[in-house]
């Protein structure tokens, strides 16, 4: 119920002008969700929701643990974290579990807020790409959302916000 259980957390109200961040721990298989992963995706744009992902699948000498991702599950777990600007981790060993939540502890301590207006200024619901670049800083590896939906600015408590 990976995804459903995503649509449901994500929905709750954000306090205002906070950051959000989500960890989920799984084995990447999501048995009884009636939401998919393209909804998953969505709602996390949609609530400017961060998702990190922990997938405890073990995947062997030369799956998971060799840097292999290759189960659909997998796949669906990356693209999962990485649209919405996060990241996912593949773990088959305790201290590799700890390994990644001192990863993502750090990435959430660095991040930094980068605003724009579009030229598009239609609310047409829509998704728009995005990328950013640091030209001269090739040691330097950016991780963002890959775009975002054009939709009304979300609200909180009934105001109108700009986030």
């Amino acid at each position: 119920a990976i995804y459903q259980v995503c649509e449901e957390k994500m929905l709750a109200p954000a306090l205002y002008g906070r950051r959000r961040a989500m960890v989920i721990i799984t084995d990447g298989e999501d048995t009884v969700s009636e939401r998919e992963l393209k909804d998953a995706i969505q709602i996390a744009q949609r609530s400017e929701t961060i998702v990190y992902v922990i997938s405890t699948k073990a995947g062997g000498m030369f799956g998971v643990q060799g840097g292999t991702v290759d189960r659909k599950e997998d796949k669906d777990l990356k693209r999962l974290a990485e649209e919405t600007g996060g990241r996912a981790f593949f773990t088959a060993e305790v201290i590799e579990l700890e390994r990644s939540f001192s990863a993502i502890a750090r990435e959430l301590r660095s991040q930094y807020l980068i605003a724009y207006s579009p030229t598009n200024e239609k609310y047409d619901g829509k998704q728009r790409q995005i990328e950013v670049r640091l030209p001269g800083y090739k040691n330097l590896k950016v991780r963002t959302k890959t775009g975002y939906l054009a939709v009304l600015p979300r609200t909180v408590s009934g105001a109108q916000t700009n986030q």
